[in-house]
C-alpha cells in the first residue's frame, strides 16, 4: 500500500493547467483539477483543524483517507466497496460537469455581450457620419474603415473563442485523467482486498465446517 500512495502522491504533483480567458475561472490544485472534485470522502467537519495545511497536502491526505476506509478493514464484500467508490465518482463527475457547463454559458453570455455592443457602436457612428455631407472619398474612405475594424473584431472573438475552447477541452482532460488516475489506484487496492476477502470468507467456511 506504500506503493501504491507513492504512486498517488506523483500523480498529484503535476502542475495545474493556466488558463487565459477572461472568465472566470476555478482554483486548480497540484493535480490540475479543483479540489472541490477531489475523490475523497467529505472530511469538512476537519477543515478548522487543518487551516494550515496546504490545500494539496489535505487533498491527497484525503483521497488516501477514502481508499484506506474503503480497503484497509475487511468490512464488507468488494461489490459494495466498489459501489461506494463509484458513486463519490458519480457524484464528482457531476459536479465537475455543472461547473463546466456554467464556465462555458458565462464565456458565450459575454461574448454575445461584447459583440452586441460593438455592433450597436458601428451603427452609432455610421448613423452620425451619414448626417453630415461629406464628399465621395470621405465616405468611402469611412466605410472602408469601418469594414476593416469589424472584421479585425470578429477575428480577434474567434481567437479568443479558439483558446477557450482550447482550455476547456485540457480542463476537462485533466479532470478525466485524474479520475481514471484513482480509479487505477483504488482497482489495484480493490484486487487485494478482494484476495483478502476471500480468504476471510475460506477461514470462515473452515472454522464452520470443523465446528460441524
Amino acid at each position: 500500500m506504500k506503493l501504491i500512495f507513492g504512486i498517488l502522491f506523483i500523480l498529484l504533483s503535476s502542475c495545474a493547467l493556466n488558463t487565459k480567458q477572461d472568465v472566470k475561472q476555478t482554483s486548480l490544485s497540484e493535480s490540475g483539477v479543483d479540489p472541490k472534485y477531489s475523490v475523497a470522502k467529505d472530511r469538512s467537519e476537519f477543515d478548522k483543524l487543518r487551516e494550515n495545511v496546504p490545500t494539496e497536502i489535505r487533498q491527497q491526505n484525503d483521497e488516501k483517507a477514502l481508499i484506506a476506509e474503503l480497503t484497509a478493514e475487511l468490512k464488507y464484500p468488494p461489490e459494495v466497496a466498489r459501489e461506494k467508490f463509484n458513486n463519490i465518482v458519480r457524484k464528482k463527475r457531476d459536479i465537475f460537469s455543472k461547473d463546466m457547463s456554467k464556465i462555458r454559458e458565462e464565456f458565450n453570455k459575454h461574448e454575445k455581450s461584447e459583440r452586441d455592443a460593438y455592433l450597436k457602436e458601428l451603427k452609432e457612428e455610421r448613423e452620425e457620419f451619414l448626417k453630415r455631407k461629406v464628399d465621395q472619398d470621405k465616405r468611402s474612405q469611412f466605410f472602408s474603415e469601418q469594414d476593416e475594424n469589424r472584421r479585425t473584431f470578429f477575428s480577434e472573438q474567434r481567437e479568443k473563442r479558439d483558446e477557450f475552447e482550447s482550455d476547456f477541452r485540457a480542463r476537462r482532460k485533466d479532470f478525466d485523467d485524474y479520475i481514471k488516475d484513482k480509479t487505477d489506484i483504488f482497482n489495484s487496492e480493490l484486487k487485494d482486498y478482494s484476495a483478502r476477502w476471500k480468504d476471510k470468507l475460506d477461514a470462515e467456511k473452515k472454522v464452520q465446517s470443523e465446528s460441524n
